[in-house]
């Protein structure tokens, strides 16, 4: 047996076995599992509840199986994905992500957000996997708050989170326990096997966030992820916005996403305006974590905070760019 570890907020480790299978050992994060509004051990739940969910076998195939608990540790045992690298690294150094990788992470995304949960929804037994809409508004900043935000640069962040402050309401207005979503689509959570193959093999991990609200949260989650790897390519040069060349490579990654995951699960005027609208979060989120990390927000920071603003108030605009060809219509 071979002993892996990993660096984590807990202990988190895989058990590699002689026969080629592997178990995966995650200490259970109370704080983190309480961040949405869920309680200790959500992961375990949300584990439980996939296979009775309705999800599809070629998407539930993706998510690891749940094994057991030790109570004692406050440790859950679930099945290693042995041979997996995250999207972060297999593409590190190559930006252009290959058709078959997003046609199947799209797929499998589909296929958990489609799923029939309406009658796990309405159980009382898991109220507390409804997640509250996860965006604090920063319209009403005190100035106490705003001297001890993290990092130098924080009051450049806050300025940028309350011009978006009306695009955040609208994406409150529209937040409810439509589906199962992730929460936490990183990509660092989304693993690959075989990745340079016609089929390649995806897994989601990393479920402690998971629970029932609106999908398109994901979708832009992952939208967002295209964007700020594309963002990291610019090298902080803003001027290179303005050139419609520069944008081919993330143009073609959202783009061919979009439609694999349409190709599933079509999404309303609303609800493309919402995954733009999310993946603007999801590049803000992002700044602020470098703010919280480093102290500083940087060039790629601050490009960040352009883009995520542009995505969150105008959505089609972008949506144009990143998806030619796509009539907008007025959707918010």
């Amino acid at each position: 047996m071979h002993i892996q570890t990993f660096v984590a907020r807990n202990s988190v480790a895989m058990l590699h076995f002689e026969d080629g299978t592997a178990l995966f050992l995650k200490q259970v994060d109370p704080a983190t599992a309480r961040a949405v509004g869920t309680t200790k051990g959500n992961e375990e739940t949300i584990l439980r509840l996939i296979p009775e969910a309705g999800v599809p076998d070629f998407a539930g195939s993706a998510v690891p199986r749940f094994i057991a608990t030790d109570p004692e540790t406050e440790t859950l045992i679930m099945e290693g994905k042995v041979g997996f690298t995250s999207i972060r690294e297999t593409f590190r150094n190559s930006p252009e992500i290959p058709v078959p990788v997003l046609a199947a992470l799209a797929s499998v995304a589909a296929g958990i957000h489609t799923a029939p949960v309406d009658r796990i929804i309405a159980d009382a037994r898991f109220s507390q996997q409804l997640i509250v809409f996860p965006f604090a508004s920063f319209a009403a900043l005190t100035p106490s708050e705003l001297a001890s935000g993290p990092g130098m640069d924080y009051s450049d962040y806050a300025s940028a989170m309350q011009s978006v402050d009306e695009s955040v309401v609208r994406l409150r207005d529209g937040w409810g326990p439509k589906g199962l979503v992730h929460f936490d689509l990183r990509d660092d959570n989304i693993l690959l096997k075989d990745a340079d193959s016609k089929h390649p093999r995806v897994a989601l991990v990393d479920w402690e966030l998971a629970g029932f609200g609106d999908p398109m949260l994901d979708v832009g989650t992952i939208v967002g992820q295209l964007l700020i790897q594309w963002l990291h390519t610019l090298r902080g040069d803003a001027g290179r916005l303005s050139d419609s060349g520069s944008w081919a490579t993330v143009r073609r990654n959202v783009g061919l996403f979009l439609a694999a995951y349409e190709h599933s699960a079509s999404l309303s005027a609303d609800q493309r305006d919402a995954v733009f609208r999310y993946a603007g979060l999801t590049t803000l989120m992002y700044a602020a974590g470098r703010l919280e990390q480093i102290g500083s927000l940087g060039r790629i920071g601050h490009l960040c905070l352009f883009v995520g603003c542009k995505l969150l108030n105008d959505p089609q605009g972008l949506a144009r760019l990143l998806t030619p060809g796509r009539p907008g219509k007025a959707g918010a």
